[in-house]
């Protein structure tokens, strides 16, 4: 075969390698390498020297790795035979993808099984050629676009559907609002497919999500179930702003006519007392409760005197209130033997043992239970 003094190699954006045909050299040959190209000369399957874009006269100072397989290169016209690949530098960005099946997820928000697809675009550029070459062209002549989608099509789809499954069951994102995360699982699905592309020499330089959507009758399912949501939320938050209207209008009225909840919640209790005939006289001269009665009795007589001070302020307010009337409940003076409302005779006051509550023995002055000395 005649020697060749020029090598080189034009190539279209879609080719990424290119073998030459061209497989015997001398030491004057000149190489030429294009921008956005690299040149690497390989022999019995190893990887030898790589050059850059310019031209190169081939001589022993610039194949320091071909000197060391031959030896010494006899005269500029010994021949030698070696193979030339030519690797496309350009960032190749209009690869177009999209999920082959389907993914079957749970919508965490609504808690429908559905089936999502998506779609995009990437781009790709060969970052290490030497690696490149070894990994994925092996002995194929020439290899393009294509060849490579092909060739890291399994990484892609698995490093989508893990970026999409994991945004919407671990984070909780719904499919109808995963719409405003595309930017953010497009960068995540990238950094993912660069560590697995990584040792072929391969570097994603920008991964693009152009949408992720359920199927059209999951979609309708979603969006019923979106409404129902909503009109539920609406009559919810319409009840408790009632409550918050009629709460705020209650604490209003107490503060203009100047009582507390705590104070309205004791006339509640006052007034179901009265209404009950006998109930409070009797819970009262019983001591249920360890003395509940006589509480109440101090409150309706501290209220009786606030009241009466309040509404009669020329009217004697020196009259002690000691009890309540057994028959209507109405306050009585201490030492008073009838009511002055309904003229019930009123029984003597019973005592009650301030250690145990144990009734004690009028005039008794020590506990009959527990022996503890009475007042």
């Amino acid at each position: 075969m005649a020697q060749l003094n020029v090598i080189s190699q034009e190539m279209t954006n879609d080719q990424l390698v290119f073998k030459s045909y061209i497989e015997d050299f001398n030491t004057k040959s000149q190489l030429i390498v294009y921008e956005s190209q690299e040149a690497l000369f390989f022999k019995n399957g190893q990887a030898l020297d790589l050059f850059a874009a310019g031209k190169h006269t081939l001589d022993t100072e610039n194949l320091p790795f071909l000197k060391r397989i031959f030896g010494k290169i006899f005269g500029g016209a010994t021949p030698f035979p070696c193979e030339v690949f030519f690797i496309n530098k350009v960032s190749v960005l209009d690869i177009l993808w999209g999920t082959d099946m389907p993914i079957a997820l749970e919508d965490p928000k609504y808690h429908l099984l559905i089936n999502v697809r998506s779609n995009g675009q990437t781009g790709i550029r060969i970052k290490d050629s030497r690696r490149f070459v070894v990994k994925v062209v092996g002995q194929l002549r020439e290899v393009n676009v294509d060849t490579v989608r092909r060739a890291i099509k399994g990484a892609m789809m698995s490093s989508i559907k893990e970026t999409i499954a994991s945004a919407i069951v671990e984070q909780g994102m719904s499919i109808l609002e995963i719409a405003t995360k595309l930017s953010e699982l497009g960068a995540r699905v990238q950094a993912k497919m660069n560590a697995k592309v990584e040792d072929l020499g391969i570097e994603i330089e920008h991964f693009e999500i152009n949408s992720i959507l359920a199927g059209d009758q999951d979609l309708v399912k979603l969006r019923e179930a979106k409404e129902r949501r909503l009109e539920m939320t609406t009559e919810m938050e319409l009840e408790a702003q009632k409550v918050r209207m009629m709460s705020e209008a209650k604490a209003y009225a107490r503060s203009v006519e100047g009582y507390s909840y705590y104070d309205e919640r004791r006339f509640d209790v006052l007034e179901n007392a009265a209404k009950n005939e006998g109930a409070a006289g009797g819970l009262i001269n019983m001591g249920v409760g360890m003395g509940v009665g006589v509480g109440v009795a101090r409150d309706v007589g501290q209220m009786t005197n606030e009241m009466r001070a309040a509404g009669q302020p020329n009217a004697q307010q020196s009259v002690a209130v000691a009890s309540v009337c057994s028959g209507c409940g109405q306050p009585i003076a201490a030492g008073a033997k009838f009511c002055p409302n309904c003229g019930q005779k009123q029984e003597p006051k019973q005592r009650f043992c301030p250690e145990c509550g144990s009734p004690a023995p009028a005039g008794g002055k020590f506990c009959t239970n527990c022996g503890t000395k009475l007042e």
